[in-house]
């Protein structure tokens, strides 16, 4: 009994790849009388084109001899697209119950499926994601989840200074000042011009050795993955680095992979669905 992979072709690409901008965006609304402009940002409509078509047919084959006779059997797992290798783990494109009915119907335990499919699989989904990370799509990916990491540390340092839901009213996702009127503002309430000159340096130092540290995780080490948007309060970007953190803990605590009794795999699964991916 083994694992067979089969490259065929589909017929239409991928729709969407990912976006191709970072753009900055607005958003008002009035408190009390005033209104308040935050600054946010949303993803270009225009994204990458995926033009590979190559799909990957996964099924186990048995031989058999029967009234010495060779006979053949095999059962047909799942089908991954390159693209599909690239976003998801294999048990996201398997359903558990149908997966369960073929592993009993085979004769073998689960660690001894996995076993097979991974032997198979690992080593091709190592090609395409290097292949990939290679690409225009995913570098700009990277630059996009860099911006929105350094984004969001500022804004949480920046508001531990002068406070919650004032970040978004003076900053836009990629630093620049827009509304210096408010920041002064908040500066003069902080205490003297000499503390709030102190407080902006150490503010922009740690902005910016931050922002080169995400920098050198992101275009040294690569890394990371991709997902498509689900419903949930995670972002795009958020949604992305959750995929893959589940891709690589369901490997690890899978029950035939760690051998405990499944509260593991149960507690992950619930996240997952948690998490909306």
């Amino acid at each position: 009994m083994f694992c067979v992979i089969q490259k065929i072709q589909k017929k239409k690409p991928d729709e969407y790849g990912a976006a191709k901008e970072l753009l900055v965006d607005t958003v008002v609304y009035t408190v009390d009388g005033e209104e308040i402009m935050e600054y946010t940002y949303r993803y270009s409509e225009n994204r990458f084109e995926r033009h590979i078509l190559d799909t990957y047919k996964i099924s186990i084959h048995h031989s058999y001899r029967e009234n010495g006779k060779v006979k053949k059997k095999q059962w047909a797992i799942c089908t991954m697209s390159y693209y599909d290798i690239v976003e998801y783990c294999f048990d996201d494109k398997v359903v558990k119950s149908v997966l369960d009915a073929k592993i009993a119907e085979m004769g073998i335990k689960r660690g001894q499926f996995y076993t097979m499919v991974y032997d198979k699989l690992n080593p091709l989904e190592d090609v395409i994601k290097a292949e990939f990370e290679q690409t225009k799509e995913y570098k700009t990916y990277k630059e996009h989840q860099a911006i929105l990491t350094t984004h969001r540390n500022a804004k949480r340092e920046f508001e531990k200074l002068y406070g919650k839901d004032t970040y978004n009213r003076i900053y836009d996702v990629y630093g620049i000042v827009r509304n210096k009127e408010y920041l002064e503002r908040l500066i003069a309430a902080k205490g003297t011009a000499e503390e709030a000159q102190k407080a902006q340096e150490e503010y922009k130092r740690r902005s910016e050795q931050e922002q080169w540290k995400r920098f050198e995780e992101h275009f040294g080490k690569g890394g990371g993955s991709y997902s498509s948007t689900s419903n949930s309060n995670y972002n795009e970007n958020e949604k992305m680095m959750l995929k893959e953190i589940y891709r690589i803990a369901s490997k690890k605590f899978h029950p035939d992979a760690c051998g405990d009794d499944g509260s593991k795999m149960k507690f992950l699964t619930k996240l997952k669905e948690q998490w909306g991916l």
